[in-house]
């Protein structure tokens, strides 16, 4: 199962008897003017300097201003990082913009949730909805926007030239529709080089864009390669203030334009500094920051205190509604097809959500309501109520369904004489049907099968005859059997249990070394608690001296995820050069199913983890170190790396030894089940058979 595909399951969970209701998600919008008549912001230049913001450019002239927007994305900063270091005066570029938090990702468990990835995110940016909308659902190549861009639609008010500069080729080609129909006038693809964002923005504020983008991915590519707390990455925050401060620096030299600057990031990183697309709450908190006070939708500076707060908050996908609010380019409530809404001027109404009446045959929609402004309720475009100010609830007993199956509603909200609407997608839905049986397992796995463990009994034994596996040192942990996935015995490891010489885990040495193949496969259950884990990281699997990742060989290691899971993330190397994948995720305490395989000949590698709550995920990326150092040591261990000794050489420590001797890297236990070897590369449908069969690879062995 797909990790789209486990969403669904839990969407489809939600159904009622005979007509079920399904959410896209709690919506923002609603809101007024953005700017007075002078063209100002809402905030009059004196007030932005007595609080220490960036007061927009011409302010306090008596001629009209031309409303011009900087959006600058910051991939990677996390809404933690960001604040701690604008409060030790790190970030003084930064410090001068309103901040607060903002959730990305949709609504958990509503139609409207999206992976916490990247370009689901700068979809979001710049269509201002969700993934329901946009159908952006991965990182995957080849996708394209289904719903109308902020460069659409202010090209359709007139809004005059608007560019984009950014870091990451996948943005760019997400906007080459827009740049190809000539609603965008500039797309540079600066392919990971900051200074060309800089550059270029710098190049289209002075051309007189009205809409420059500029993204940088750099922070959430020093978060993955070095982690949140190390120096490169506060390093790489500080040259993104000083990029900042010098595009800001360039619009306040404009003379006669009113430049409103909004900053975010497409999505939150977890504990270990990945980019896993979880809905949890590290994952899914971004933040907006802007040289204006926003109204009381931008919520407080405070740190979220967990997914429900967060989404009191402003959200990523009010990013759009307020720079068309910023041109006075906002559609009205019959046509309003954004998830959000504006964050300067009128409040509009907020946190919009749904759900089935107890007679299934109606809708019941709630909202936070701002202070004042008539309620306005529209279905499909057309007004169904009118309520009096400060009304937070409406039940729709009109809808005119009179039979099972799955119809689409959508609900705009809004407040005041001339509103700007929440948008909110409703669908009746028919009852799920009954699950599909498991798929057998396919006999296919047996072909190149080189190396297999099925446990069951220590010591334990290679049905293939090619290798042999114990402990590392015969006074260190000999392992123990614990219940595995399919009924039977798997082989727990705990490396807290060493010998004075370091050596503790697993060593597997073959007679034939699968790595040495043009193609192979490495694939195992897997189970850990996901305790004691820091950045790190501790191997599952791994023939090199893990203590370098760059060292020649193989690693698959665990590093930490949240309170209920851990991070997998797949890694070789040839001492020079190493290639990783993003990090995929293991819920604790359950049985996974981890795959890695390896192309030599057609230089990529692709790892799967297959997660009892999660789904299926599957990362594939080009391999450019040299295949032939693969072998690395030519011994793999399990719960170790190929010299034995990780857990001692990553405490840069010397014997005699002693477990946890340093807090820097903690030991672990880890259980397997099922090890196998391929000599070729299996296949993404023979894995899910493996995962989704339930039965072990010795059901097809005689």
């Amino acid at each position: 199962m797909t990790r789209q595909a486990a969403r669904s399951a839990v969407a489809a969970a939600t159904v009622q008897a005979l007509c079920g209701l399904a959410l896209a998600g709690a919506l923002a919008g609603c809101g007024g003017e953005a700017t007075q008549s002078s063209g100002t912001p809402v905030n009059s230049s004196a007030t932005n300097n007595a609080t220490g913001n960036i007061s927009a450019s011409g302010t306090g002239s008596n001629t009209a201003l031309v409303n011009k927007m900087l959006v600058i994305e910051l991939d990677g900063v996390t809404y933690n990082a960001l604040t701690t270091a604008i409060a030790a005066g790190k970030l003084p570029n930064l410090a001068k913009l309103n901040f607060a938090p903002a959730y990305s990702g949709g609504v958990n468990s509503t139609l409207s949730q999206q992976p916490n990835l990247d370009t689901p995110g700068w979809a979001t940016l710049v269509t201002g909805t969700w993934a329901d909308r946009h159908q952006i659902n991965s990182d995957a190549s080849g996708q394209a926007l289904h719903a109308p861009t902020v460069f659409s639609m202010l090209k359709a008010a007139g809004a005059g030239t608007l560019g984009a500069a950014v870091d990451s080729p996948g943005f760019a080609a997400i906007l080459a529709a827009d740049q190809n129909a000539g609603y965008l006038d500039s797309v540079v693809n600066c392919a990971s080089v900051d200074s060309c964002v800089t550059k270029q923005g710098l190049s289209m504020i002075d051309n007189g864009y009205s809409l420059v983008v500029a993204q940088y991915h750099s922070a959430q590519d020093a978060a993955l390669n070095w982690g949140l707390n190390s120096s490169n990455y506060a390093s790489t925050l500080t040259q993104l203030d000083s990029a900042v401060g010098t595009l800001i620096a360039e619009t306040a030299q404009r003379s006669g334009e009113n430049w409103l600057v909004m900053v975010s990031a497409s999505h939150g990183l977890n504990a270990a500094g990945g980019t896993d697309g979880l809905p949890l709450a590290p994952e899914s908190t971004s933040f907006i920051g802007m040289n204006v006070q926003g109204n009381a939708r931008t919520g407080s500076s405070a740190a979220p205190t967990s997914l429900a707060d967060l989404y009191t908050r402003a959200s990523i996908a009010d990013i759009t509604p307020t720079l068309l609010a910023w041109r006075s380019a906002l559609p009205g409530a019959a046509t309003y097809a954004l998830d959000g809404g504006e964050l300067t001027g009128q409040q509009p109404v907020s946190q919009l959500g749904g759900v089935t009446g107890s007679d299934n045959a109606s809708t019941v929609l709630t909202w936070t309501a701002p202070s004042a402004g008539a309620i306005t309720v529209l279905r499909d475009g057309q007004q169904i109520a009118t309520l009096p100010a400060g009304t937070t609830t409406f039940t729709d007993s009109n809808l005119g369904v009179s039979t099972t199956g799955a119809y689409t509603f959508n609900y705009a909200v809004a407040a005041g004489a001339a509103p700007v609407a929440s948008l909110i997608r409703v669908a009746y839905v028919a009852p799920p049907p009954p699950p599909p049986p498991p798929p057998p397992l396919a006999t296919t796995l047996t072909n190149g099968l080189s190396t297999y463990y099925p446990f069951g009994a220590l010591p334990a034994i290679d049905r293939m005859s090619a290798s042999t596996l114990a402990a590392w040192a015969t006074d260190a942990d000999g392992g123990s059997l614990t219940a595995d996935p399919f009924g039977g015995k798997g082989l727990k490891i705990d490396t807290s249990i060493v010998d004075s010489n370091g050596f503790d885990g697993y060593r597997l040495q073959q007679t034939n070394d699968v790595t040495t193949q043009a193609q192979f496969t490495l694939g195992f259950w897997f189970m850990t608690s996901c305790q004691n884990l820091t950045g790190n990281g501790t191997p599952i699997l791994s023939n090199k001296n893990y203590y370098s990742g760059g060292n020649a060989g193989i690693a698959i290691g665990l590093f930490p995820g949240s309170s209920t899971s851990c991070n997998v993330r797949f890694n070789i190397g040839d001492g020079s050069t190493r290639n990783d994948m993003n990090s995929a995720t293991v819920t604790a305490n359950k049985w996974a199913y981890v795959a890695l395989t390896i192309d030599t000949t057609g230089k990529t590698m692709t790892g799967y983890v297959f997660d009892p709550v999660l789904g299926e995920q599957k990362y594939t990326t080009s391999v450019t170190a040299n295949v032939a150092k693969l072998p690395g040591l030519g011994v793999f261990g399990l719960n170790e790396d190929g010299t034995g000794q990780y857990y001692m050489n990553a405490c840069k420590d010397t014997p005699p030894y002693t477990a946890g001797k340093c807090a820097a890297t903690p030991p672990d236990v880890q259980s397997f089940g099922d090890l196998a070897f391929w000599k070729r590369t299996v296949t993404e449908a023979e894995l899910q058979t493996v995962y989704g069969s339930g039965k072990p690879l010795s059901t097809l062995l005689p």
